[in-house]
């Protein structure tokens, strides 16, 4: 990874947890108490919010649900104009930094609609990764479906192989996790629910 790309993620980081610090402390909930409702340490969490890490989606969404805030909103700014539909073009995407999780890095493809019910994204596995993932349970529902390469997928105590175009969908409460277990990079497109949206408390 070059000092440039590095550099970009080191500043995607710091906006990620100035939301999240930001959302926090707007819901009066303190460090302490975000930890023990969500299972994450008090010091990952501070390390988080400082930019100096990064994190799972499962993470994420555990933590969105906990503030009541969308997925959205730890990468962008809410805005108070919600359109009808949201255009992402791939050339668009290329320029979006990647954020680093456990095995694999992943950029959001979804807008901020309107009553939002869902979040996805695209997960991209490098091949040889040396990091065993690890398994993870969130709220809702996935469906992932795998553009290129090869993933070995395990729900429960089952795991199966996934090959380009293979589709699987599953309730997330289930722990869960994916690796590449091919030779090149696989992609992998990533729908989950809920979005846990602002209103959802309301």
């Amino acid at each position: 990874m070059n000092q440039k790309i590095k550099a970009r993620i080191e500043v995607v980081a710091r906006e990620m947890g100035e939301r999240l610090r930001q959302a926090r402390r707007k819901n009066g909930i303190t460090l302490g108490e975000l930890s023990k409702e969500t299972a994450l340490s008090v010091s990952f969490l501070s390390r988080l919010e400082r930019g100096e890490t990064s994190t799972s989606i499962a993470n994420l969404i555990v933590i969105a649900t906990r503030l009541g805030i969308s997925l959205h909103e730890f990468f962008k700014e809410p805005s108070d104009t919600r359109e009808d539909y949201i255009l992402n073009r791939a050339q668009e995407r290329e320029h979006q930094t990647a954020l680093i999780a456990h095995g694999y890095s992943y950029r959001l493809s979804t807008g901020d609609l309107p009553d939002q019910q869902m979040s996805a994204f695209e997960l991209t596995f490098p091949p040889g990764a040396k990091e065993q993932p690890t398994l993870l349970t969130h709220d809702g529902e996935e469906v992932l479906y795998l553009v290129e390469g090869s993933i070995e997928f395990h729900i429960g105590e089952d795991s199966f192989v996934m090959n380009a175009g293979d589709c699987v969908h599953f309730n997330c409460s289930k722990p869960h996790m994916g690796r590449n277990i091919g030779t090149s990079t696989a992609r992998l497109l990533m729908v989950v629910t809920p979005v846990n949206s602002r209103d959802k408390e309301a």
